[in-house]
C-alpha cells in the first residue's frame, strides 16, 4: 500500500501551500459539534454503516482535526487521516494515530486497496476536487464505498444570502453562481471565507466529479437542513430550500 507511490505524494504535498496551516485550533473549536451524533459524524456513520471485520479499513480524505474519526471508529473501522495541512493534523494526532500528510490529489496508496473512504466538507477547499474524486475513486477496491458530506453546492455561495432566511421565508440571490474561483471575505462575515477562503462549486462540477468516474456508481443522493436531517418542503421547515447534501457511491469491479 505504501511505497514509491507514498514517497512521491509526500514530496507533491511539500510542495503545495495548506490554507489551513495556522488556522486549526480556531478551525477545530468552530467546528467542534460536527463530531457530535446530532451532527455530520452520526449521518456519516449510518451511512457508512459497519465495518468488515476482516477489512475494516477507512481512509478519511481532508480529515481536518480528526473530528469524524470516532464516529468512524465506532461503526468497526480503522482509520487512516489524510489531510494536506501539517497544522490540522496535528490537532487530530491526538483523536487517530494513523495520519498521513498528502495532496488528495495524489493519495500515496496503491489501486483498489481500499473497503471505505470518507469525505466531508471538503468540497470547496481544494484546488481540484475532481481530481480528488478521482483518486478516492482508484483507491477503493470493488465492492467498496465512498460517503461524501458537504454543502450543497447550488444553495451555499458568495452568490446567496440566507441570512434572513429563518425570519422573512426567502432568500437573495445575486450574480456569482459558477464563479468556482477562491473567495475571500475581508469582512469577517463568513468565517470560513474569511480565514481560509472557499471555492464554490456548481452542481454539475460537483456531481460530475462522481460522474466522471467509470468505477464509481451512485447509490443515493441526499438533500439535507442545516442539523444533517433530510430536507423537507414543508411549511414548518426551518429552511426553505437545502443547506446539505449527502452522496454514496460503491465502487464496481470493472474487470467482472
Amino acid at each position: 500500500m505504501w511505497s514509491r507511490r507514498r514517497r512521491a505524494a509526500r514530496m507533491k504535498a511539500m510542495a503545495v501551500q495548506a490554507r489551513y496551516d495556522g488556522h486549526a485550533n480556531w478551525y477545530d473549536t468552530r467546528f467542534r459539534s460536527l463530531g457530535d451524533e446530532q451532527g455530520s459524524a452520526g449521518l456519516l456513520a449510518r451511512l457508512l454503516g459497519p465495518a468488515d471485520p476482516h477489512d475494516p479499513l477507512c481512509v478519511d480524505i481532508g480529515c481536518g482535526t480528526g473530528l469524524h474519526f470516532q464516529a468512524v471508529r465506532a461503526r468497526g473501522y480503522t482509520v487512516i487521516g489524510i489531510d494536506l495541512s501539517a497544522d490540522q493534523l496535528r490537532i487530530a494526532a491526538s483523536r487517530n494515530p494513523r495520519l498521513i500528510k498528502a495532496d488528495a490529489r495524489h493519495l500515496p496508496l496503491t489501486d483498489a486497496s481500499i473497503p471505505a473512504v470518507v469525505m466531508t466538507f471538503t468540497h470547496g477547499d481544494m484546488d481540484d476536487f475532481p481530481a480528488a474524486i478521482r483518486e478516492a475513486a482508484r483507491v477503493l477496491r470493488p465492492g467498496g464505498r465512498l460517503i461524501y458530506l458537504g454543502p450543497h453546492p447550488a444553495f451555499v455561495g458568495a452568490f446567496i444570502d440566507r441570512r434572513t432566511e429563518r425570519h422573512d421565508r426567502e432568500v437573495r440571490m445575486s450574480t456569482g453562481y459558477g464563479d468556482e474561483r477562491l473567495h475571500r471575505d475581508p469582512t469577517g462575515q463568513f468565517p470560513l471565507r474569511s480565514h481560509v477562503g472557499i471555492r464554490y462549486l456548481t452542481l454539475t462540477t460537483f456531481l460530475g466529479a462522481f460522474l466522471a468516474q467509470p468505477n464509481l456508481r451512485l447509490a443515493t443522493v441526499e438533500e439535507l437542513d442545516t442539523e444533517m436531517q433530510p430536507w423537507q418542503a414543508t411549511p414548518a421547515a426551518e429552511r426553505i430550500i437545502p443547506w446539505n447534501i449527502a452522496i454514496t457511491a460503491h465502487a464496481l469491479d470493472l474487470q467482472a
